[in-house]
């Protein structure tokens, strides 16, 4: 039985103590400028490997930007800021068009589209196309995750959790198109996800959804049955084609027995890589992972998760070594080989055009940052390929060897940026309004520090460059858990954007301290996965303990007007620490934070779940818990279309508050998500929090 750890308040923790230089104060500026950088993402290479797409997002403002012929510039022309999310964007084979999915269903990937515009009708999620010349829009359909034939004659996606297509035809090189009326290209008996054709349009696969497994199911066109890859007792996904078509190889994992709880261990039987005829559904498993270190599957959220080498190598990532590493295979079996060797952790992964190596993002040589690294698929040793004082993510293959990324520091935004002779250029189809402050904003200092049982934890401290002797402090902590803070931009929108608060919380006079606990990704296994965290103990809390201890040790912080904020997990973390600790945390902002882990985890599996021991656990090591001691002003936050988070847990826990007569601020947002999608909604939400703590904690400005 996992047992509750115990929170020493004495942290035996060594601080680093920096002397701000006599400086002139900073240029105070406001939340909108600071949140007016465009954030690009999504990006992606044409099929041939010649021309670049990614999505530029700006003041709510969604837009599809494309690099051709040597030419950066933007596809679609939305305006408003309407929480219409655009994901999966792609280019038609002739690089003419582009398609991509506006809206989204959120966590789930199913149900009512989210509209936080609160419209008297929502707007479907539907699938785009773009005219690259022309400049017109074209709505082929209602449904998401769309993916274009390589025939460039049809569109496939996922709607109502089977798959449609229609038929594309253009008769003036592209500039307009027209399309058939979309119809079910074939049907399976559970719920279908991630269409993936064949490398010559003539079959389509797809994870087949049936409860207790999954299957991966092929459909050519016009035949009359399905083949499925290998079935088994087993959930089967992230398939990929072979280069010729010929085969698919897909991950296999262990199905759940019945009554499978989430505070059983995982299953025992180690996952396995499986390939089979694309034509038949024969085939086999190629490779199993041992048992130990790395026989569950755990990979980034990426789609893909195989690649093939045009020589039949299977390309993967396993952390036998408590590191997630890449790793070869052959096609036809074999054993394994480790391509990075290391104490790092490879993340994002896209084979070179020419398939004999694969591109891939890594914090080899700096575990608090973010460069591209290249390495064969015959082995060698690994290449820097990016790297400086910036962070690099999201590598693209083009066909000349060259390869772009997007590229982002402390004071510049995320842009996407060409790799090509040996030098780097912008090809940013947005540039960076003149408001945005970036000489104002101060370099994170990366640092460590130990927490009572002795982890090393890293973070980033913020000082304020006004030359003042003390100033009020907060602790940052992130979300997920599963997540890492780097020293500047983040990869995901939504770090971004609490980076740039922060910014703006340093410009009012705090020093933030931003935390890197246990349950983060990056620093292996085993800070990972760490026992009795989250409502297994909440182990990670020592960690937000022992930022805060390296915070009153350091001679320029009031430790009387010490704070916390944070979101989602970071928020359940923030009202975890006025709970238990009003007596260290003055004040804290909780948005979209967890309350009572035994209601979270009977939603989640609808129905009671655990032992009344497990209960007596999960409850402990909720906020919901302290709520008797729970004595320093706290501003709560959350959208009721909350999909990640139920919005039943802030109700819960507001009027819990309320009933004992809590100093309570909140921030109720009709219709809004988890993490906020139109922008006046989280501009609104990121100076309330702003004014919020700079009024209990007494920031200068």
């Amino acid at each position: 039985m996992k047992r509750l750890y115990g929170m020493a308040l004495a942290l035996g923790c060594a601080a680093l103590v920096f002397t701000p230089a006599a400086a002139a104060p900073p240029a105070l500026f406001s939340m909108d400028d600071v949140l007016s950088a465009p954030f690009v993402e999504d990006l992606t290479a044409s099929p041939d490997h010649r021309a670049l797409v990614w999505t530029v997002h700006e003041r709510g403002a969604r837009n599809v930007a494309v690099w051709k012929d040597g030419v950066a510039r933007n596809v679609t022309s939305y305006a408003d800021d309407d929480g219409a999310e655009l994901d999966a964007v792609q280019f038609t084979p002739d690089e003419s068009a582009v398609v991509f999915e506006r809206g989204g269903a959120g966590q789930d990937g199913g149900g009512e589209n989210p509209d936080p515009t609160a419209p008297a009708k929502r707007a479907p999620r539907r699938i785009v196309l773009a005219s690259i010349a022309g400049g017109s829009t074209l709505e082929l359909g209602e449904g998401g995750e769309p993916a274009v034939s390589p025939k460039g004659d049809r569109v496939a996606w996922i709607a109502k959790g089977q798959v449609v297509s229609a038929t594309l035809s253009t008769d003036d090189h592209g500039k307009t198109w027209s399309a058939g009326k979309p119809e079910p290209l074939f049907t399976v008996r559970g719920t279908a996800s991630a269409p993936l054709w064949s490398p010559d349009g003539s079959r389509i696969a797809v994870v087949d959804h049936r409860g207790d497994h999954t299957f991966v199911a092929i459909y050519a066109l016009g035949a009359k049955d399905l083949v499925f890859a290998a079935p088994d007792f087993a959930n089967d996904g992230f398939p990929a084609w072979s280069p010729d078509g010929t085969s698919i190889a897909l991950v296999r994992r262990p199905a759940r027995a019945i009554g499978w709880s989430v505070y059983d261990d995982p299953p025992a039987q180690p996952w396995s890589i499986v390939v089979a005829d694309a034509r038949t559904g024969a085939g086999r498993v190629v490779w199993r992972a041992d048992r130990g270190m790395g026989h569950e599957f755990s990979a980034p959220g990426d789609a893909a998760h195989l690649w093939w080498s045009r020589d039949g190598e299977i390309g993967f990532m396993w952390e036998k070594d408590g590191w997630r590493h890449l790793y070869a295979v052959p096609a036809r079996g074999g054993a394994a080989r480790l391509l990075t060797p290391g104490a790092f952790e490879v993340e994002q992964v896209t084979p070179t055009a020419d398939r004999t190596a694969l591109l891939y993002t890594s914090n080899q040589g700096d575990l608090d940052s973010r460069h591209v690294w290249k390495v064969a698929f015959a082995g060698g040793a690994p290449g820097r390929v990016s790297g400086g004082p910036t962070n690099q993510w999201s590598p693209a293959a083009l066909g000349d060897g060259s390869f772009a990324f997007i590229d982002a520091g402390y004071a510049n935004p995320p842009q996407v940026t060409l790799f090509a002779s040996g030098s780097t250029h912008a090809l940013s189809a947005e540039p960076t309004p003149r408001v945005f402050p970036a000489s104002a904003l101060v370099e994170p200092r990366v640092v460590t520090f130990h927490a009572p049982d002795g982890l090393l934890l890293h973070g980033q401290l913020l000082v304020p460059a006004d030359g003042a002797a003390r100033h009020p402090a907060l602790v940052f902590v992130h979300g997920g858990p599963q997540r890492q803070i780097l020293p500047g931009f983040n990869t995901m929108e939504a770090y971004t954007d609490l980076y740039e608060l922060t910014q703006e919380l340093v410009n009012r006079g705090f020093e933030v301290l931003s935390i890197n606990y246990r349950d983060g990704i990056m620093y292996g296994h085993d800070f990972r996965e760490p026992p009795h965290r989250g409502y297994l103990g909440a182990s990670e809390y020592q960690d937000v303990l022992a930022g805060a201890t390296f915070l009153r040790a350091r001679a320029d912080v009031d430790a009387k007007r010490l704070g916390i904020y944070g979101l989602s997990y970071g928020g359940y973390l923030t009202a975890l620490a006025l709970a238990r600790n009003s007596d260290i945390f003055a004040a804290g902002a909780d948005m979209s934070g967890v309350h009572d882990w035994r209601q979270i985890l009977d939603a989640w599996m609808e129905h009671p779940v655990g032992t009344a021991q497990q209960r007596a656990i999960a409850y402990a090591s909720s906020p919901v818990s302290g709520i008797a001691t729970l004595r320093s002003p706290i501003f709560l936050s959350q959208g009721d279309d909350d999909r990640n988070v139920p919005f039943a847990q802030g109700v819960d826990f507001a009027e819990r508050l309320r009933d004992r007569g809590a100093d309570v601020t909140d921030l109720v947002t009709p219709d809004e998500t988890h993490e906020y999608i139109v922008y006046a909604h989280e501009l609104a939400l990121y100076q309330a929090v702003s004014n919020f703590l700079a009024a209990r904690l007494h920031a200068p400005r």
